[in-house]
């Protein structure tokens, strides 16, 4: 065979080879992006499911907030009806959208076969889904934000009943210690007789008997009769407690003139005891200054002076 006519044949074949290699190559480049931007969704789509997962997960212990606070809140909190409230229900609608268009893109999941090429019609449609799962993606960040508000609005209600209950409970502090009858003017004075009249004195030798009388203040906190007990110590110029029938106590501070159990209902009322009880002073008092002490629950609640001549 002539050297030339098998060198051009050769030289065919060779162009031959090139022309197929490159064909191929061209074909398996084809394949291959095809197959990465298949592998590009298919990671989208499960970035997309854990972020799903991940809102739903938020979404339901904020579901079992609201259930619980509805049942006890007041006010704003009212507004925010648990399950039914339209901002949850819009959450979770939109959740069920998203999977939805996820079940309808008709995408192999990542444990499926990836290796065969995907014709034109399977590019376009992995193309338009891609641009879909970029745009949920975005409203997947809008959704997380929108919970993370509704979360810091349940907090912020919670916080303020907190705070509703705590001023509750001063409140109700305040109101139960100041339900107990509240003690105005206290005044004491000599008692002595003129015919068959008991009139008042200032003179020592003409008291037959003192006379201690004050005043139970109005109280609107108290709202049903209230009962309480009264100490009273009328002590002399030399610091002698006035007891008659207390003498015997082994504390002197516990002396006392008179004790009685009061009744009040909240409304101002006047007061008047008399010392000794019944019959007269056993002798004469004694010239000098006297004070009259008023005592409940062991706190001194009102003192007076007054003088014998």
């Amino acid at each position: 065979m002539n050297k030339n006519v098998l060198a051009a044949a050769l030289g065919v074949l060779l162009i031959a080879s090139f022309g197929g290699n490159a064909y191929f190559y061209s074909k398996r480049s084809e394949t291959s992006k095809a197959i990465q931007e298949k592998l590009q969704v298919l990671q989208m789509k499960d970035s997309l499911q854990r972020d799903l997962q991940r809102m739903e997960d938020s979404l339901r212990p904020l579901l079992s907030s609201y259930q619980e606070e509805n049942a006890r809140l007041t006010g704003k909190i009212e507004e925010l009806e648990g399950p039914n409230n339209p901002k949850v229900v819009e959450l979770l609608g939109q959740l069920n959208s998203l999977r939805a268009i996820i079940a309808r893109s008709g995408v192999p999941t990542s444990g499926s076969s990836s290796g065969a090429g995907l014709s034109k019609d399977d590019q376009k449609k992995l193309a338009e889904l891609k641009k879909q799962l970029e745009g949920k993606q975005k409203e997947i960040a809008d959704l997380m934000a929108k919970i993370a508000a509704l979360t810091k609005d349940v907090e912020s209600e919670k916080a303020g009943k907190t705070a509703l209950i705590e001023e509750n409970a001063q409140m109700k502090d305040k109101i139960n210690r100041g339900a107990i009858p509240q003690f105005g003017s206290l005044l004491t004075s000599g008692i002595g007789k003129k015919g068959d009249l008991q009139v008042e004195t200032n003179k020592a030798k003409s008291s037959e008997k003192l006379r201690v009388s004050f005043d139970v203040l109005e109280n609107s906190f108290i709202k049903e009769p209230a009962e309480e007990e009264v100490t009273i110590r009328i002590i002399g110029p030399e610091g002698e407690v006035l007891s008659s029938g207390n003498k015997g106590l082994a504390d002197k501070s516990s002396l006392f003139s008179i004790k009685q159990t009061i009744i009040s209902d909240g409304e101002k009322n006047v007061v008047k005891w008399y010392y000794p009880a019944s019959g007269t002073l056993a002798g004469k008092l004694k010239k000098g200054k006297y004070s009259t002490e008023l005592w409940t629950r062991g706190l001194l609640k009102q003192k007076n002076t007054f003088e014998l001549y």
